[in-house]
């Protein structure tokens, strides 16, 4: 891989990771009414469950992608063609 094409995967890793953060982010609001209803003993208005595994689904990826981003880090780029 050239020094461009490693740079090109770790800029497309970094937008997935970014999305995937967003998503976590904007999902947010659900675990804290999941906290509110179950501290004052209310029904759930989530399924939990599902809940948290979408979300570790998400955390996995992420993780996966930063190990990805660090091994693309640590290559070294093949010889560029000179440019004409």
């Amino acid at each position: 891989m050239t020094r461009q094409e490693i740079q090109e995967q770790i800029n497309l890793l970094s937008t997935e990771k970014m999305e995937l953060e967003s998503q976590l982010s904007g999902g947010d609001y659900k675990i804290i009414k999941c906290a509110e209803a179950q501290a004052v003993g209310e029904t759930l208005p989530y399924d939990a469950e599902k809940l948290h595994a979408e979300r570790q689904q998400k955390r996995d990826r992420i993780n996966a992608i930063e190990a990805e981003i660090v091994e693309l880090e640590r290559l070294e780029p093949d010889e560029e063609a000179p440019a004409e």
